[in-house]
């Protein structure tokens, strides 16, 4: 374990203005429980703006169970990161880390609110229907982009009644690459204009809802101890909530999700995914 400053240097942010507000989204490993008390109590009392703080519960799509904690933050501008990046407060003893800034793109509220008025639909639908067919074809599909069936089945098990949050780390092919299908469009026009509006649609229908989406700006900013399931650049970050987490495997009950999937695999070329609670 390492004492390492979990704050970058404002200096390699690229493309911000020194007024801009700066949101840095942190993986981080502490098997400690008592550090990450203090390390939160240090951050609370120094009124660090914490928009979201989550412990990782495990990996859904991915090959290993590694990060414990993943924290998102947002300063005023430069010269307060600087402020914090100078002082102590965010030199902490971790396993590993891995850093990046974000451009909030989050989906209007006024259209997300909008769209939760039809959840009854919703709870209706997935009563009437109980068979999940895509988990059950799991065992047969061999994808990264997918999880396992035993990964799946954890999900199903999964005793807890706290929401969910499912963390996305995303990246899109350059060309969408369908199979069996002559579609001449770009990965990130498969994956979030002909996934991505279905998807979200799904989870509201479900109960859930979009806790935060944005696209990455420039290369990882810190990695230490990284993972390969989360090493390297990625362009976007989305995490959503589920009222619980088995809910996530009820998406394929709500109407157009199933059809939507085969631009999900078209569309993608790598994600991570893993499931957690809320801790602030």
């Amino acid at each position: 374990m390492n004492l390492i400053n979990i704050f970058p240097d404002p200096s390699k942010l690229i493309g911000i203005e020194n007024t801009n507000k700066i949101v840095l989204f942190i993986f981080l490993k502490i098997t400690d429980n008592s550090i990450k008390e203090n390390i939160k109590n240090d951050f609370l009392k120094e009124n660090i703006n914490i928009l979201h703080w989550f412990d990782c519960q495990y990996t859904n799509i991915g090959k290993e169970d590694f990060w414990s904690d993943a924290l998102i933050f947002e300063f005023k501008n430069k010269n307060n990161l600087q402020e914090i990046y100078k002082s102590d407060i965010g030199r902490v003893h971790i396993e590993a880390i891995q850093v990046f800034n974000l451009a909030p793109k989050n989906p209007p509220r006024l259209l997300i609110n909008f769209l939760k008025l039809f959840r009854p639909i919703g709870y209706f639908l997935e009563l009437i229907n109980n068979s999940r067919k895509e988990l059950q074809n799991l065992e047969n599909r061999n994808s990264n982009l997918l999880p396992t069936k035993k990964q799946a089945e954890r999900i199903l098990k999964e005793k807890s009644n706290k929401k969910a949050f499912m963390i996305n780390l995303l990246q899109s092919r350059k060309t969408a690459k369908y199979k069996n299908r002559s579609i001449s469009i770009s990965g990130r026009e498969a994956y979030y204009e002909k996934y991505g509006k279905t998807a979200t649609k799904c989870v509201l229908l479900l109960g859930g809802d979009v806790t935060y989406s944005g696209r990455v700006l420039g290369d990882t900013l810190i990695e230490y101890n990284v993972p390969l399931d989360t090493t390297g650049n990625w362009e976007a970050i989305g995490i959503i909530e589920y009222p619980k987490a088995v809910k996530m495997l009820d998406l394929e009950k709500m109407p157009g999700y199933s059809k939507a999937l085969l631009h999900r695999e078209a569309g993608l070329e790598k994600t991570y995914n893993l499931y957690a609670t809320k801790n602030i």
